[in-house]
């Protein structure tokens, strides 16, 4: 091939070339489908880079929080205020004496509950080895600082009192800003449940408690709420109504001194989970008790006493605090903090062979 040949086929190729290119431009309107057609309605918008990634982690954070977001709650079992645990803070000139040691660990905690086992009102300390508790009202003001936020009123000795000592225990506790559950100025001013929103988690704590009959609250008279099968259910199925997320039972039952839980505990707090609770929490025995596994719920039948002026035997001088992490769906972790009570009325975080003793009380 010469090459006059070979220029003559590079120009004929190049026109048909620019022939088909021609046609196709005059071709593609006359179509159903055009370009404008495959593409989106609206015009694209383009966003700066480094924008549309701090959108996309936030949206990343926001997701994990949604799925990871929990709570802490730190629990114990009995606190008494009174007979020698209040003389100690009147010679230490200290109300916080007996709190100071786990105050950190408790104000560390979203949300703080224990068992008041002695009404708050003015008058004379009560002598040691009297069994009519009464704390003074500065005791309210320690519980508070030492971070505290919900004290379960029903037991054996917050009516030892009367209609005066209910009456001034639920005036001191409002005036420092504690909240109280299981009890009420009368019937229907009971507070039970108590809802208490944290971290966009809603808890509802119930009380329940064994005393005597005249403790009970009615439709006159300031009391508590007495360890009632059907006013249980009733209660959990008010706490789902009002939207809790986490419904928390306290009940104070139990034989004193006693390391394994009666049969009324046992069916009482089974029958709180049966009816949707998420924990039980127990106290009165003054010792620790076993735990128990029911339905993937914990229940705890006894965590012991806190503060109290048991020093007579080694598993009075003993409790148990719970760091509780929760989310909606319940328990995630729990962290075990043994107390060993010293001078009357100081509990002392336990180390060692000593926290391993009362932790394995719970087995």
């Amino acid at each position: 091939m010469n090459k006059i040949t070979t220029i003559s086929l590079i120009s004929a190729l190049a026109v048909l070339v620019a022939a088909g290119v021609l046609a196709l431009i005059f071709w593609l309107p006359n179509k159903a489908v055009s370009f404008e057609k495959v593409r989106p309605e609206e015009k694209l918008e383009y966003v700066d880079f480094a924008d549309w990634q701090k959108w996309q982690r936030e949206q990343i954070a926001l997701f994990h929080k949604k799925e990871q977001e929990e709570l802490t709650l730190f629990v114990v079992g009995d606190i008494m205020m009174s007979r020698t645990v209040e003389q100690k803070m009147i010679q230490k000139n200290d109300f916080m004496y007996c709190l100071e040691p786990t105050r950190k660990l408790v104000q560390s905690a979203d949300v703080a509950i224990g068992n008041l086992e002695s009404p708050i009102i003015a008058g004379e300390p009560v002598p040691t080895g009297s069994f009519s508790f009464r704390a003074d009202p500065r005791s309210a003001e320690a519980l508070k600082i030492a971070g505290f936020d919900i004290l379960s009123l029903p037991n054996n000795h917050i009516g030892n009192f009367g209609q005066e000592g209910w009456a001034k225990t639920f005036e001191y506790l409002k005036a420092n800003e504690l909240e109280y559950v299981g009890a009420g100025k009368k019937l229907d001013e009971m507070v039970n449940p108590l809802i208490k929103e944290v971290k966009g988690i809603k808890m509802a704590f119930l009380a329940y408690g064994y005393g005597p009959v005249e403790y009970r609250a009615t439709g006159k008279n300031a009391g508590m709420a007495i360890m009632d099968m059907e006013q249980l259910i009733q209660d959990i199925n008010e706490a789902k109504e009002q939207g809790a997320d986490l419904i928390i039972v306290s009940m104070h039952d139990g034989v004193e001194y006693v390391n394994d839980p009666s049969e009324h505990q046992r069916t009482f707090a089974r029958a709180a989970i049966d009816a949707g609770a998420d924990l039980v929490l127990g106290h009165h025995p003054h010792v620790v008790q076993k735990m128990e596994l029911y339905k993937e719920k914990y229940i705890f039948y006894s965590l012991g006493n806190f503060v109290f002026d048991q020093m007579w035997s080694q598993d009075t001088r003993e409790g148990l605090g719970l760091m509780i992490h929760m989310n909606k769906e319940g328990v995630t972790e729990i962290e075990y903090h043994p107390v060993v009570i010293d001078d009357y009325c100081q509990p002392n975080l336990a180390t060692g062979e000593a926290a391993e003793a009362i932790i394995s009380r719970l087995n």
